[in-house]
């Protein structure tokens, strides 16, 4: 049995996929947040944690919800393995917003390959809050329920200004669904991952595959131990599936025979030649005015913007 130490190992959403609806890679809407006292602050995330889940409730003109996920800092949880046992718990907790406790999230909102600058900058000044639509939205219609997302946000803030730039304007975040060439092992198969994973993110601000969840997940389980078989792959598999770890799943098929690469990289980045798969799917996301805005809460920049609230 894997030896266990206490550890934040990997992150997994909150919440699960609805049943019945097809994920849509470029149906995001994102709004990019520079709370007024940081990202690591105790004051604002406990102000983050309620609004974003007030989010789940928001409606278009159709009186229906139109929110399938959302990945920010507030919506994803922890692995924690502990003696024999892998549990997990959110990764902002209300009652752990000590000192120590907004140290442990800065770490792994740096560390993880999931949430590194995709979610959090470097500076810990803005975050990023993806939306995941669950319906096929026109352009005017993704703005109007832009502007109903960032209503939402702002009336936590006295005062913000919005904005179409920002952090992520001129990029895209990209993902291809892969297949391998041949019915390999697991183990194989893991190392041929690793290789594509590493030409398809360079130059991207962030490239992430589940060979980097299950990396991590097996490093903090077994800090001295590499992945060296087929059966230790399909037992950490079986370990995040144990704990709901949609984002595994979304990456990689438990028979390890589909695969998912995801980047965020400069608009117009080409797909290079991904050798030992065949390419079966691309999706891309690229930031423009109808799926983009930046909430400038700050109060020595929110005031001097055109738009403000």
């Amino acid at each position: 049995m894997l030896k266990c130490h206490l550890i934040y190992a990997c992150i997994i959403s909150l919440l699960a996929l609805p049943v019945g609806v097809v994920a849509q890679d470029s149906d995001w809407l994102v709004v990019t947040l520079y709370p007024s006292l940081g990202v690591y602050s105790a004051e604002e995330l406990s102000k983050l944690v309620p609004v974003i889940e007030s989010l789940w409730t928001l409606e278009d003109k159709q009186n229906r919800t139109f929110i399938r996920n959302i990945d920010s800092i507030t919506t994803e949880n922890t692995v924690v393995a502990q003696a024999d046992s892998v549990q997990f718990r959110r990764l902002v907790e209300l009652n752990d917003l000590a000192e120590s406790g907004l140290k442990k999230i800065k770490t792994i909102a740096d560390e993880h390959p999931l949430l590194q600058r995709r979610i959090v900058d470097d500076s810990g000044e803005s975050l990023n809050i993806w939306v995941n639509l669950k319906y096929p939205y026109g352009k005017e219609e993704q703005r109007t329920l832009l502007t109903t997302i960032t209503t939402a946000l702002r009336a936590q803030y006295e005062a913000c200004s919005v904005r179409n730039i920002g952090p992520l304007t001129g990029m895209s975040l990209q993902s291809v669904d892969l297949e391998p060439l041949a019915n390999t092992l697991p183990l194989d198969t893991f190392k041929q991952l690793s290789k594509a994973n590493s030409e398809y993110g360079k130059g991207a601000l962030q490239s992430y595959s589940a060979g980097d969840i299950l990396s991590m997940l097996n490093r903090s389980m077994n800090p001295n131990q590499a992945i060296t078989s087929s059966e230790q792959i399909e037992q950490l598999y079986m370990i995040a599936e144990s704990v709901r770890s949609r984002h595994l799943h979304a990456l990689a098929s438990p028979s390890f025979k589909r695969f998912k690469l995801t980047r965020l990289v400069k608009s117009g980045a080409e797909l290079p030649n991904l050798s030992g798969f065949n390419t079966t799917k691309t999706h891309n996301w690229s930031a423009n005015e109808s799926n983009y805005q930046t909430l400038e809460c700050r109060p020595e920049f929110a005031l001097t913007q055109t738009e403000q609230y």
